[in-house]
């Protein structure tokens, strides 16, 4: 029978073991090992995967001579051989061992060491740190006096986006390579008594946006040298949010009735001065007065702009007489897609579009949403300037039952200070925005139970529409 089934099926079995474990090749390289293991020997995942096992187990002689001598000593003692194991500090101690060899192509084996277990937790205290680091909605990093992360919860993880047996007992440097030193959520800056309670942070891992509550404290031991470190961090994206939603929204109820009752006012002389010029321009035509014909001309592409600008001042105030119905999204970019295609084209900009025929149905009003990923769209190709790569993916949020699609440009992202600002009504980084447009959309998706969110890095923007699907 095969154990095993798949790679990753070996993995999970070996997390569940309450002893220490690896597994290596015939040839002796080591293949997986499990998180018990690194604590107990204090490696990385990355400083064991494809090493000799003999980094573990100083034995000479190949793994197949081990298993061999240690089956031969299990034969003749009726019991467990012993083998002497080596810590990443080079400290030599024994532990009963066996090893293991599964019917799977190809051969393993799986050397067990049953005294290497120091991760099992005798008293209270470390009972509760063992529930907070698998359960609790508690961020938690211990950093070493080296800077080394020795431990982390799993709400840590999922917040940093990062792999827990594969952060364990990196260095600072490595688990945030590529980040510069002041945008990372944990600093060297920790171990050297520098502390926070209740700092407001932001943090966006691979695919979300985070408003996090941090708390860290430096570690001494007796003689009042640095042990360490520990960070606090608390989720407050919901509440924030909350409060930035309530705070936007009074801001849209006061531009909503400025423009609803001075709407008609402006419009009306607008129609007037715009009949007018037309007339002026058609008079001018036929006078071959050329100069002035193009005046008027201009007059009137500013007297739409006000139209336009009018037009969106509506839309943020009292809600339309919108009819809801069934959506279907994959005709909705059906339509879309020549217009964002011709757009990119005239940019320079490549296209990716992957999900044709994949989108799910969604309650909403079919125009609205065009108007939203049009938009969106625009604005990412003309982030881009010449080149760049325009991406457009969904992938299904199960935890709130929405599907999200996703908007990539591969331009040069939104700086931490504007990202926040982006839909406030008029704020706006281009020389002729009216700041209005996100602002829009970001109702509009509300409006249908939705959700709207940004993301950006520095090397590229996302923007994530949020919609509840059927």
């Amino acid at each position: 029978m095969d154990l095993w089934g798949s790679f990753s099926r070996l993995k999970h079995f070996m997390e569940y073991l309450p002893h220490s474990v690896f597994a290596a090749d015939r040839t002796g390289r080591i293949v997986e090992v499990n998180e018990v293991l690194l604590r107990a020997t204090g490696y990385a995942r990355e400083e064991l995967l494809n090493r000799p096992f003999f980094h573990i187990i100083p034995y000479r002689g190949t793994i197949g001579q081990l298993h061999s001598e240690l089956k031969a000593i299990e034969e003749e003692s009726s019991g467990l051989a012993e083998v002497e194991y080596c810590s990443k500090e080079g400290k030599l101690a024994k532990s009963k061992a066996m090893i293991v060899i599964p019917q799977a192509e190809p051969p393993l084996y799986m050397v067990n060491l049953f005294d290497l277990n120091k991760c099992v937790y005798y008293n209270l205290l470390e009972k509760v740190l063992a529930q907070i680091i698998a359960e609790a909605n508690l961020g938690f990093v211990v950093v070493s006096a080296q800077g080394t992360i020795v431990e982390i919860s799993q709400m840590a993880c999922k917040l940093l986006g990062l792999e827990r047996s594969r952060i364990l007992n990196l260095h600072l440097d490595q688990a945030f390579a590529g980040v510069p030193e002041e945008h990372r959520l944990i600093k060297r800056e920790l171990l050297e008594g520098v502390k926070m309670q209740n700092k407001a942070m932001s943090w966006t891992n691979n695919s979300q946006r985070y408003e996090l509550l941090v708390d860290s404290e430096t570690l001494y031991d007796e003689q009042g040298q640095v042990m360490g470190a520990y960070v606090l961090f608390k989720d407050v994206t919901n509440m924030r949010s909350f409060d930035q939603k309530i705070e936007r929204n009074d801001r849209l109820a006061m531009i909503g009735q400025i423009a609803a009752g001075t709407a008609h006012e402006i419009r009306n002389p607008l129609t007037s001065i715009k009949g007018f010029l037309q007339m002026f321009q058609q008079s001018f035509a036929e006078s071959g007065m050329e100069r002035e014909r193009a005046y008027t001309e201009i007059m009137l592409t500013e007297i739409n702009r006000i139209n336009a600008l009018v037009s969106e001042f509506l839309l943020l105030s009292k809600p339309r007489d919108v009819q809801y119905r069934m959506v279907d999204l994959n005709t909705v970019f059906e339509e879309i897609l020549p217009i964002v295609e011709s757009q990119a084209l005239l940019h320079g900009i490549d296209l990716d579009y992957s999900s044709r025929g994949q989108l799910p149905m969604v309650v909403g009003d079919a125009e609205l949403l065009k108007q939203v990923f049009l938009n969106i769209c625009k604005n990412g190709i003309e982030a881009m300037g010449s080149e760049g790569t325009l991406s457009i993916h969904h992938h299904i949020d199960e935890e709130r039952d929405m599907v999200s699609i996703d908007i990539h440009d591969t331009g040069p992202g939104i700086p931490l200070y504007v990202i926040d600002k982006i839909f406030d009504p008029f704020f706006t980084t281009k020389e002729e925005g009216t700041g209005l447009g996100l602002a829009v959309c970001q109702k509009i998706i509300h409006d249908v139970g939705g959700q709207i969110r940004v993301s950006s890095k520095g090397y590229g923007t996302t923007f994530h529409i949020l919609l509840p699907y059927i």
